[in-house]
């Protein structure tokens, strides 16, 4: 059996539903825990932490150092610089906006991604 959304072979004692649809864990994982980016609790909690207990990932990482240097820059640009896929970009992404790290906004009347503090966006 193929998975629905991936179509990685998979054991059909293994598949799960989502949506109507059979699907490896990995795809179930991303079809129905996708964090995000709007989300009042984690950004309570993420503004509640300790500053010591607030740490990101290297693609974040990544992801923070590249708009620093090349500055507000559309979500799939930035995505396609970095070589990830646009669901993990969005999941990378989703953290670093409920710390207050990076934010999204429009301008020219198209989405941009920029720091938080970054006054030019």
């Amino acid at each position: 059996m193929k998975c629905a959304h991936c179509g990685a072979e998979i054991n059909a004692d293994e598949a799960m539903a989502v949506g109507g649809q059979k699907v490896c864990e990995d795809c179930y994982i991303d079809l129905a825990a996708k964090p995000k980016a709007c989300d009042p609790w984690a950004v309570y909690s993420a503004q509640n932490l300790s500053p010591e207990h607030i740490t990101v990932s290297e693609r974040q990482a990544q992801i923070m150092d590249y708009l620093e240097k090349n500055g507000p820059t559309p979500p799939e640009k930035l995505a396609a610089d970095l070589n990830l896929s646009m669901d993990d970009f969005e999941r990378e992404m989703a953290p670093l906006r409920h710390m207050e790290k990076v934010r999204a906004q429009l301008q020219d009347g198209r989405k941009v991604i920029c720091l938080w503090a970054d006054a030019a966006c």
